[in-house]
């Protein structure tokens, strides 16, 4: 789209959304918000015809600058928040932040690019995906494309798409050679969370132990236990307790001898034992001992509880803020051997 067209299309759809005490005067680049009481802003514009999470380190002073596009994904707006900007694209996604006259606009347009020109970008769904994002999270950088191919045992190609992908969306910093220097981990764990669920991506059926959750629970460290990987809220609570867990939700490489552990019996409602077969078979590859008990990675349990219903994403926010404030303590210097 022209230049002069975005700004002058930009420009009306900002004074459709305006109180009355305030009056726009847009010149080019050099926007002036006014109001009746004589104060006056001056805003700097940029205009692009399309705009990806990446550009903001292009965009300069962050100062009274206001973005316009014809379209702002979900993560377009909100590396610019994080930044300072405000932004305003022709769908209606606006947000504009102005001191003196005092104005603060938010409003919400749409999520998906109606005029897309270009080949989207590669998606960072599917249970590959998940694993080399997984990685991003755990494994703290440098590292170069092979290495995480060889580690997550994913084809190069693949992992280079992925890659080109998370940089575009400002999720990943590379050097000039390909290294990735800096991985925005909270924010790959969002964007890996995204469109999963913990009970539709792997095979769930649903049970009551006739014992009680806490107690199969604890019969797990024992040595004739079968193989059983913990997540969901048991795992979440040995890490940032919120509440007492209710549900025992177990991945497991043999479900039915897991059943007969257990004495399980299937229920349709009130169930109190979640059995899993993993999407990703990788899953059973690496995972924590905590007393004795075999846990999911951090990184997983994240996902898994963002991806659960009931309380389970509370509990999955509360693990992410014990993740950053003790970053140290769970993210691995190396990535592992294959």
């Amino acid at each position: 789209m022209v230049e002069g067209i975005l700004l002058e299309r930009a420009s009306e759809c900002l004074r459709d959304v305006l109180p009355g005490y305030l009056r726009l005067v847009s010149e080019g680049f050099s926007w002036s918000l006014e109001a009746e009481d004589g104060s006056r802003q001056i805003v700097s514009v940029t205009a692009t015809g399309s705009f990806s999470p990446r550009d903001v380190r292009r965009l300069g002073v962050n100062a009274g600058r206001l973005v316009v596009a014809p379209f702002l994904s979900p993560r377009s707006r909100g590396v610019l928040e994080s930044g300072g900007y405000s932004y305003l694209d022709l769908t209606g996604n606006i947000c504009l932040r102005v001191e003196r006259p005092a104005v603060y606009i938010k409003l919400q347009g749409a999520d998906r690019d109606p005029a897309p020109t270009a080949r989207p970008p590669a998606r960072l769904h599917g249970a590959k995906a998940r694993r080399l994002l997984r990685l991003l999270v755990d494994v703290a950088p440098p590292y170069r494309l092979t290495d995480l191919a060889a580690a997550t045992g994913l084809n190069k190609g693949y992992v280079s798409t992925l890659l080109e992908t998370l940089e575009e969306q400002a999720l990943i910093d590379r050097d000039p050679r390909g290294c990735i220097r800096e991985v925005d981990w909270p924010s790959v764990l969002r964007a890996a969370a995204d469109e999963y669920q913990l009970f539709r991506n792997n095979a769930a059926a649903f049970y009551i132990a006739p014992a009680g959750a806490a107690a199969l629970y604890a019969d797990l460290a024992e040595p004739a236990a079968p193989s059983a990987v913990v997540t969901g809220s048991f795992a979440a609570s040995a890490v940032a307790p919120i509440a007492a867990p209710a549900q025992l939700v177990l991945y497991a490489a043999d479900p039915a001898a897991l059943r007969r552990f257990g004495r399980l019996l299937p229920a349709e409602r009130g169930a109190d034992v979640a059995i899993l077969q993993p999407e990703d078979a990788a899953r059973f590859d690496d995972v924590r001992l905590v007393d004795g008990v075999a846990h999911v990675p951090l990184s997983q349990l994240v996902l898994d509880c963002l991806g659960g219903n009931g309380r389970l994403p509370e509990e999955g926010e509360a693990v992410l803020t014990w993740m950053r404030a003790d970053v140290p303590a769970w993210r691995r210097a190396e990535l592992p051997v294959s």
